[in-house]
């Protein structure tokens, strides 16, 4: 990521952050799409922690600060943190039916049609997620940019980032 020590912009972080979570789980739908269940269950959870990570950030720091400025946004702060609930139920939904994929014995035509049921229950989570972001990138990081000075923005940042370059997968 580009260094944003100097007059860092939340909206910045993150949407580099969306980016990343984008291709972790694109990834994880490649394999799906190979019938790789084994691979597709790594990368599912190589996409977890950085995804829970950015998730925390929001919840605890992010939302709290809107809050704090009296939630003037485009949107409520509870928003958010009502869609990150319902992201994180379909993402477990998600791991439990990888499971099931991954241990039926299906072939042929049977494989293939439970692989697209399955990217077909993925698609409602991968649209809330892009709804989502498209909502954080439009409402609550171009407002707390607005709304905070450099100087909290660089100190929520830091370690933001230190812990997100942590988790990420190798070789991404």
């Amino acid at each position: 990521m580009p260094d944003h020590t100097r007059n860092p912009k939340l909206q910045d972080v993150i949407k580099e952050c969306h980016r990343a979570l984008d291709e972790l789980f694109l990834q994880h739908q490649e394999a799906v799409l190979t019938g790789n269940f084994d691979e597709a269950g790594r990368l599912l959870d190589g996409f977890k922690e950085p995804h829970h990570l950015h998730m925390r950030f929001e919840d605890e720091v992010l939302i709290p600060k809107l809050a704090e400025l009296g939630d003037r946004g485009r949107w409520r702060a509870s928003l958010y943190t009502d869609e990150h609930a319902k992201i994180q139920q379909l993402l477990s939904k998600t791991e439990v039916e990888l499971r099931y994929l991954g241990r039926a014995e299906l072939s042929g035509s049977a494989l293939r049609r439970e692989i697209i049921a399955f990217l077909d229950d993925e698609k409602t989570f991968k649209g809330l997620c892009e709804h989502h972001q498209q909502r954080e990138e439009t409402g609550i990081l171009p407002e707390l940019d607005e709304q905070t000075d450099a100087g909290w923005r660089a100190a929520v940042i830091e370690p933001f980032l230190a812990a997100w370059n942590a988790c990420k997968q190798p070789g991404f």
